[in-house]
C-alpha cells in the first residue's frame, strides 16, 4: 500500500467516524452500547482466558474471507504480515482514528514479535502461531470484530494467506457505521490493499 493510499484511507475512515459520531449524538446512544464507565459495550470486556476469547470470537457473525497466494515461504509471509499490521495501524492517523471511535485498544503494547496479549491501535492479539495463524480481536463504539489470518503451504516456496473477518454492529449507530464502511465497499478495498502489501513485502 502506497503512502498516498494510506493517507486517503485514513482520511476516509476519519470522515466516516465523524459522520457517525454526529449521527450518534443526534439519535442518542443505543442501550446496546452502554457497557460501563468506559462507554464500551460488554463485548469489549477483556478475556484473558484463550478458550473464552475463542468462544467469543466464534459467536461474532462471519463477514467475509479474502486470500492470496504469495511466492515466499510461510516464515517470510509471517514476518511481512506482522510488519504490515503494525505499520498500517500504528501510524498517527490510525491512532487518532482509534481514539475517535473509542477503541478498546488505542496504543501499541506487549511483546514484539506479536504474541498473545500484544496490542496495537484497534486490535489485541488473541493468539499468534508463527508461520501458521494470527488471531486478532477489537472493539469500539460502533462494532466489535475479529480478524483471523491463516497461512498454508501452497507448494515449494509458496504460501496461501487467508484473511477472515468477523464483525457485529450493535444498535442504530452500529447499523449506520456498517452502511458506510461495508456498504460503500471500503472494507473490501482495505483488505485487498492489505493482502497486496503483505505479498509485496514477502516476495
Amino acid at each position: 500500500m502506497t503512502q498516498g493510499n494510506l493517507d486517503l484511507t485514513m482520511i476516509w475512515m476519519i470522515i466516516i467516524a465523524l459522520l457517525i459520531a454526529l449521527l450518534a449524538a443526534v439519535i442518542g446512544r443505543g442501550q446496546s452500547f452502554r457497557g460501563g464507565r468506559s462507554g464500551h459495550p460488554p463485548a469489549c470486556q477483556s478475556r484473558p482466558d484463550l478458550s473464552e476469547a475463542m468462544t467469543h470470537i466464534a459467536l461474532i457473525p462471519y463477514l467475509d474471507e479474502h486470500e492470496t497466494v504469495i511466492a515466499a515461504g510461510t516464515d517470510a509471509v509471517w514476518r511481512s504480515l506482522c510488519e504490515a499490521m503494525e505499520r498500517s495501524f500504528s501510524n498517527p492517523g490510525m491512532t487518532f482514528y482509534a481514539r475517535l471511535v473509542r477503541s478498546a485498544y488505542c496504543t501499541a503494547s506487549g511483546p514484539r514479535p506479536f504474541a498473545e496479549g500484544s496490542t496495537f491501535p484497534g486490535f489485541r492479539v488473541v493468539a499468534a502461531v508463527p508461520g501458521r495463524k494470527l488471531i486478532l480481536e477489537g472493539c469500539h463504539y460502533f462494532s466489535f470484530y475479529s480478524m483471523i489470518f491463516r497461512l498454508e503451504d501452497a507448494g515449494p516456496g509458496r504460501t496461501r494467506l487467508r484473511a477472515e473477518s468477523r464483525v457485529a454492529f450493535p444498535g442504530l449507530a452500529g447499523g449506520l457505521y456498517r452502511l458506510l464502511v461495508i456498504g460503500t465497499g471500503g472494507h473490501v478495498m482495505g483488505m485487498r490493499r492489505l493482502l497486496s502489501t503483505i505479498r509485496r513485502r514477502s516476495e
